[in-house]
């Protein structure tokens, strides 16, 4: 019998042992709270493991802590969580709190009923602008990504601002106030931050000026000079396509249909001895989707486009907003057909192969 009970009380006290919390040294847990049109919750975790590998909970999950892996949003010094860059949960969805509208080199900023926000990021999917203020017509300055936005670390806001980045233009909001929860850790961190945001997608822009066009090298051994004059990602149309004009009427078609869900139209540049030709990716689920040109040859009444086609990176934090990317060119001549195919020469699914004058 007492065999029994020691026995019972050695696997007691191991299976004790197995559910402890064997957090690292120096534990410390920074969250980035999204909003809109990102709905989740990254943690970035960092500390000294113990023997290589530590864990700790994380609201009502126990994780393991190793060694970091590579990935877009892994930062220097941070750990792995269950053999992925972050820690991630979903987040509730939350009441609008801001609208911006670009105009030309200012910004509409208009915060939601009851919203704090503390400062307004913006990016066109280039390059990241800080608005000069959360409320009115504002101008902005350029920055590095998401640097100064809440608690962010100077690297947390350099990882997430280059996630969001190619899904622009968006903007992001600094939330002064905590719409959700606190994760609770164990064992208590000897550093908790945290960062409220909210991701505004597919930010529309008025009053609109065309575009100054900015060449594309082509390849060696080109034909023809390829000029890209616009892209975007929110053109209105659901299908992939290409569309081609060497009429005005056919250009103010193609600007209606990259442009079309936007407050105003620009007016596209002359078509005379020239031909503009639009390539539409279709409908994409979230952002980070879009068509670059690189390059053009042609021959009597054909065109042929190479085109480099980009997509989410794995892991990326993504802005859950409907896209149709495009990309509209300009090149010398007249076509009535084009083909498109991809950086290999390799036809492109769907519409996108080629297209016809209109």
């Amino acid at each position: 019998m007492n065999r029994t009970l020691l026995a019972a009380a050695l696997l007691g006290a191991g299976l004790l042992s197995a559910c402890s919390m064997t957090g690292p040294g120096n534990l410390k847990v920074h969250e980035a709270v999204l909003y809109g049109g990102a709905q989740e919750r990254v943690v970035w975790v960092y500390g000294t493991t113990q023997g290589g590998q530590s864990s700790v909970k994380l609201g009502s999950q126990a994780v393991d802590l190793r060694a970091q892996v590579q990935d877009p949003i892994a930062t220097p010094g941070s750990l792995s969580v269950n053999g992925k860059a972050t820690y991630r949960e979903a987040t509730a969805a939350l009441s609008p709190q801001v609208t911006v509208t670009r105009q030309g080199t200012t910004f509409v900023v208009t915060p939601g009923s009851g919203a704090q926000i503390s400062t307004v990021y913006y990016t066109d999917g280039q390059s990241w602008t800080r608005l000069n203020g959360t409320s009115g017509q504002v101008s902005g300055t350029r920055v590095d990504g998401l640097q100064g936005a809440g608690q962010l670390t100077s690297d947390e806001a350099r990882v997430l601002g280059e996630t969001l980045r190619p899904q622009g233009p968006l903007a992001v909001a600094v939330l002064a106030n905590r719409p959700a929860p606190t994760l609770s850790v164990e064992p208590t961190p000897t550093e908790h931050l945290r960062t409220d945001l909210y991701v505004l997608g597919s930010v529309p822009s008025a009053q609109i000026q065309p575009p100054r066009p900015t060449p594309v090298p082509t390849t060696p051994g080109g034909t023809v000079t390829v000029t890209q004059i616009a892209t975007g990602t929110n053109a209105n149309i659901s299908e992939a396509a290409v569309q081609v004009a060497t009429t005005a009427s056919a250009a103010s078609s193609l600007y209606t249909r990259a442009y079309g869900r936007q407050s105003s139209v620009p007016t596209p540049p002359s078509v005379t001895g020239r031909t503009l030709i639009g390539v539409f990716l279709g409908q994409r689920p979230t952002g980070g989707y879009g068509v670059q040109v690189l390059s053009a040859s042609g021959s009597t009444g054909s065109l042929t486009l190479r085109v480099r086609l980009t997509a989410p990176a794995p892991g990326a934090i993504l802005a859950q907003v409907i896209t149709s990317p495009w990309a509209i060119v300009s090149v010398p001549g007249t076509y009535t057909s084009v083909t498109v195919l991809d950086e290999n020469g390799q036809p492109l699914p769907g519409g996108m192969g080629g297209g016809q004058t209109r």
